[in-house]
């Protein structure tokens, strides 16, 4: 880009083209040395022509400096943009590295105790801002306040806005809750892709594969806990994220989509079970007691008691027992 000392120079050589370099160095108060500069830069820079290698100047039409000075300044702000992709690129770099040298260099902090709902929520608001490629979540329990998922959605936009990679599976019940409902659909809107399940195993928060968050007891289930009690695992243990990450794939690839999950179908035949009281079935099978079963599939325990009634109405069953003797010998339990 030009010196001061090289736009004055152009500025007088346009105003008054009968003007020749020397004299416009005089006007200008310029040295021999400084005046030879500037014309060099004038003529590196294409808006002016030097005859002869260091001969006669040659000032160019207005027309031609215009356009000129415009290229110029096109190239200049492109370098900007590419110096800054560099820039943003070598920075992203960074972050991974910094989080992988944690990871490997600090063996005590492979699994970390987070307590506390305060001390959680910054360890996450950290790892929300250091994400750079990927954001993996599972949101078992029932749907949070509207509040708490108006808080989320500002984090997982700002995330997704700088081009992070966000999946994330809930349960069915969010569907059934308008505040929940809305908040998935502004996720996919926003860029998120979304499934959601009848059953989850546990709460999980995996980001760009080096650090994962996950309930470190019974408290995060239960609604009613005391915030100061809640507990979370910060794990960066390669082995444990691998496994978690397989856990997630799973739940992905057994998912549906929010927009074609559907609540259940009252048309449907007494023998047809829908997803969640497949789920309901496979956990009684398993000996599950029914608090466990009702926060696995994010209900409370009245409406639990509600399906079971169904549940045994279509299996023709008089006990537990004999629902999942129907069931197994129908091969519900094999699926």
């Amino acid at each position: 880009m030009l010196t001061d000392q090289g736009h004055r120079l152009l500025r007088l050589l346009l105003s008054d083209p009968s003007v020749g370099p020397r004299a416009a160095g005089e006007a200008l108060d310029l040295s021999e040395a400084e005046l030879d500069r500037a014309l060099d830069q004038l003529s590196r820079t294409g808006l002016v022509r030097r005859l002869g290698g260091h001969g006669e100047v040659v000032t160019l039409s207005p027309d031609a400096v215009l356009a000129r000075m415009v290229a110029l300044q096109e190239e200049a702000a492109g370098e900007c943009l590419a110096e800054l992709e560099r820039a943003r690129t070598t920075l992203s770099v960074l972050s991974a590295s910094l989080m992988r040298l944690r990871t490997d260099g600090e063996q005590p902090s492979l699994a970390s105790r987070l307590v506390g709902q305060r001390e959680i929520s910054v360890a996450l608001e950290g790892a929300a801002t250091q994400a750079r490629t990927e954001v993996l979540s599972m949101h078992p329990g029932s749907p949070l306040p509207h509040t708490m998922l108006k808080d989320s959605m500002k984090r997982n936009r700002e995330v997704i806005d700088r081009g992070v990679t966000m999946r994330s599976i809930h349960l069915s019940t969010m569907l059934k809750v308008p505040h929940g409902r809305a908040h998935l659909e502004e996720l996919q809107e926003a860029g998120a892709q979304v499934r959601v399940a009848s059953v989850l195993p546990f709460r999980l928060i995996v980001v760009d594969r080096v650090v994962a968050y996950v309930p470190a007891g019974t408290a995060d289930t239960d609604p009613d806990a005391n915030p100061d009690a809640i507990t979370a695992l910060e794990v960066r243990d390669p082995d444990m994220l691998a496994l978690f990450v397989s856990v997630f794939e799973f739940c992905w690839v057994h998912g549906a989509t929010a927009s074609a999950a559907v609540a259940p179908n009252a048309d449907t035949a007494d023998e047809d079970l829908d997803s969640r009281e497949l789920s309901l079935v496979r956990m009684l099978s398993q000996g599950m007691k029914d608090d466990a079963i009702a926060r696995s599939l994010g209900i409370s325990s009245r409406t639990l008691r509600r399906i079971m009634t169904d549940l045994m109405r279509k299996l023709k069953a008089d006990s537990r027992f004999q629902a999942g003797a129907h069931a197994a010998a129908r091969g519900w339990l094999d699926v």
